[in-house]
């Protein structure tokens, strides 16, 4: 596993550039932890109503895997 420190263009207009951590071992595209929900893949934290969940809230953008790939 290579870690290298990069900067990933995020949001919609790629205007929001977050510092992280970035797994390039595959070559074609790095590998990071997921930034919207911490990389525990789980969106029930943010749930106005936790308590009214009967299951836990898969995150949107890592789909509960807790990585996404990103362009290098």
């Amino acid at each position: 596993m290579a870690l290298h420190t990069m900067d990933v263009d995020r949001g919609f207009r790629r205007e929001t550039i977050v510092t992280c951590l970035v797994d390039i071992s595959s070559g074609v595209a790095g590998e990071i932890t997921c930034i919207e929900c911490g990389g525990d893949g789980d969106w029930t934290k943010f749930h106005p109503e936790p308590e009214t969940l009967t299951a836990p809230m898969r995150c949107i953008e890592c789909k509960g895997t807790g990585r996404i790939y990103v362009s290098i």
